[in-house]
């Protein structure tokens, strides 16, 4: 038995089942959130596993077993299904989830701009439950591993075929950092009122909790600020080099604060008190 463990577009398994003329490779996508892997791990919110090619699914209830037997949580939803529709959960369920950030990301854009509170907003919005109180702190954009890949893979899929929505989340969430880059030069400018920018970006991990910064959508918001003639500098803890991909780092946090005009700060941390006049920051719950 050969598992596939990864994204992939829909209709690559029975490919790959065609071209090395195996019936026995199966499909099972992970739902493993950055930051939290481990708990995922252990506390599974379900397991999805493809059938074997001739519908068998022998192979796949022992290696959902496996899964079941490394897990903490007792009665975890166990589905079998082709292994098209095994790619598809994947791949629709991310792009619901970058849905949902682009959704309150854009109330988020509409209140700022109308000078409206997006929390309270949100928050009457959030006591329906059918929309419930997650995934709904505005942020710079999404970013990871997979919901980038996963959502412009889904709109490749759906080439030949009708749609509006799915295309439109790609590109609500470069709308978002381009008017999170402009709004950053807005907020700098009422301290430096001539001269270049300073821009302090405060961490490049893309959530609280974690030490990756892999597609982290400020790096397409260092590169808005950089064409706009902006000075961009780092503070990332995990960084040791002086420079990263060409941007200046600053080791010391006090001269980072001291020497930005404004901090784009995409998740809020106590240690930007002593400079919060500076810092701008879409984040209302302090979470992801």
């Amino acid at each position: 038995m050969i598992v596939i463990k990864s994204t992939v577009p829909v209709g690559f398994t029975g490919k790959i089942r065609k071209k090395y003329s195996m019936c026995n490779i199966i499909f099972s996508p992970e739902f493993l959130r950055e930051g939290k892997a481990l708990y995922d791990n252990l506390y599974p919110s379900r397991i999805i596993v493809s059938k074997s090619e001739n519908g068998s699914t022998e192979s796949s209830e022992k290696f959902a077993d496996l899964l079941k037997n490394g897990a903490l949580k007792e009665d975890i939803p166990v589905l079998f299904v082709d292994s098209t529709e095994a790619e598809a959960i994947k791949l629709f369920s991310n792009t619901y989830l970058a849905l949902r950030i682009s959704f309150f990301n854009e109330l988020d854009t509409y209140s700022e701009m109308k000078g409206l509170n997006s929390r309270q907003i949100i928050e009457g919005m959030c006591f329906d439950p059918r929309i419930g109180n997650y995934y709904n702190n505005p942020s710079f954009g999404y970013g990871g591993y997979c919901l980038p890949k996963d959502t412009k893979q889904l709109l490749k899929n759906y080439q030949d075929i009708p749609q509006n929505l799915i295309e439109a989340i790609v590109n609500s969430n470069a709308t978002r950092k381009k008017y999170i880059a402009d709004k950053l030069i807005e907020f700098g400018r009422s301290e430096k009122i001539s001269g270049k920018i300073t821009v302090g970006i405060y961490r490049l991990i893309m959530k609280s909790n974690s030490d990756n910064f892999r597609q982290s959508a400020i790096f397409d918001i260092m590169s808005e600020l950089q064409a706009m003639n902006a000075e961009v500098i780092i503070y990332e803890p995990t960084v040791s080099e002086d420079t990263f991909y060409g941007y200046r780092v600053e080791h010391d946090i006090e001269k980072f604060k001291e020497i930005s005009d404004v901090i784009a700060s995409n998740r809020y941390a106590e240690e930007l008190n002593s400079c919060s006049e500076k810092v701008y920051t879409r984040d209302i719950y302090m979470r992801d």
